[in-house]
């Protein structure tokens, strides 16, 4: 009975899953599936830039896509980009993104997360294996501290519980003409926001909360698509779709080519299938020709199976015997 009880609360321990599981980055591709990241900026991922992509992408605007997977109200997001083959720096590309309130999410079903979709800026850099990084501060966890009139937390700093995310790696081709500069010689903006970037957002019971201050958090929220996941409240250059893996166009392409693949996967198999079929119907009764357990020859082809059987292991003992 200890035994079973034992492999019982093991079973539901399994389909329950982590406590706590967050946030991640959908598109691009994150580097680990892992949403309950809480060590920054990329977990035992950090400065792994071994599993890259593929993927090239051109200075200006980006669409990107993260996805939450437990809701947390009013908990913030922040976007960066690591130095070239490395994580132990980075520039802010977008801070104080806004959480949606609208949605509950299932962590145990993927299907129910909910997706993120803005545009970013990525600078005039030259990086061969550059990283995109997510911070989602938990200020839903800070009480009276996530209030519209209240200190907040900092991250880093002061907020206690923060979740992480980071892209696999991929290449930003500068343009040269255009001045473009290796990353590692890049200087971050000094702005504290992309211009035309909100600086208030909706906090508890719908007050306004100042979001001016770089990596100083609040309950900070506001309205999103349920059509296209975009926000409604931003100037177009943050919603329009800016193309490249992330946009319209490459989603379709990415279905493309998994459809392609299973296709010629289905193809092979089918091919195979026929070799095989022909193999055996070209060879001598009882040779070549798999004997089907719940099928057995019949009592007629028993003889000329047995004999060719004997002939292959008298064979085999000449050879043994040379």
């Amino acid at each position: 009975m200890k035994l079973t009880s034992i492999v019982l609360l093991q079973g539901v321990a399994s389909l329950v899953g982590p406590a706590d599981g967050h946030s991640r980055w959908k598109c691009p591709e994150a580097r680990s599936s892992d949403t309950g990241i809480k060590s920054g900026p990329c977990g035992d991922e950090t400065n792994d830039f071994s599993n890259e992509i593929g993927l090239e992408i051109k200075p200006g605007p980006l669409r990107i896509i993260f996805e939450e997977s437990v809701h947390h109200t009013g908990a913030p997001f922040r976007i960066s980009l690591s130095d070239d083959g490395s994580d132990d720096s980075s520039c802010v590309l977008l801070d104080h993104i806004p959480h949606n309130d609208c949605c509950r999410p299932n962590l145990m079903d993927e299907s129910t997360y909910t997706p993120y979709v803005i545009t970013v800026n990525i600078p005039n850099v030259i990086c061969d294996k550059c990283s995109l990084h997510l911070s989602n501060p938990m200020t839903d966890k800070i009480g009276d501290d996530g209030a519209p009139s209240a200190i907040g937390c900092t991250d880093p700093g002061t907020c206690f519980s923060v979740y992480h995310s980071c892209t696999k790696p991929f290449r930003i081709v500068g343009n040269v003409d255009n001045g473009a500069v290796p990353r590692s010689e890049y200087v971050c903006n000094s702005e504290t926001l992309d211009e035309g970037w909100p600086e208030s957002w909706f906090g508890d019971n719908g007050e306004t909360v100042d979001a001016s201050t770089p990596f100083l958090y609040r309950r900070e929220s506001a309205v999103w698509s349920e059509a296209d996941y975009t926000l409604t409240t931003v100037p177009s250059q943050f919603v329009d779709d800016a193309g490249g893996v992330c946009g319209a166009s490459g989603q379709q392409e990415e279905v493309a080519a998994e459809e392609t693949a299973i296709n010629n996967e289905t193809v092979s198999y089918s091919e195979d299938a026929e070799d095989n079929a022909a193999e055996e119907a070209s060879a001598p009764d009882g040779m070549g020709k798999a004997v089907d357990m719940l099928h057995p020859p019949s009592s007629a082809a028993m003889p000329s199976l047995f004999i060719s059987q004997a002939a292959v292991i008298s064979f085999l003992a000449i050879m043994n015997v040379l």
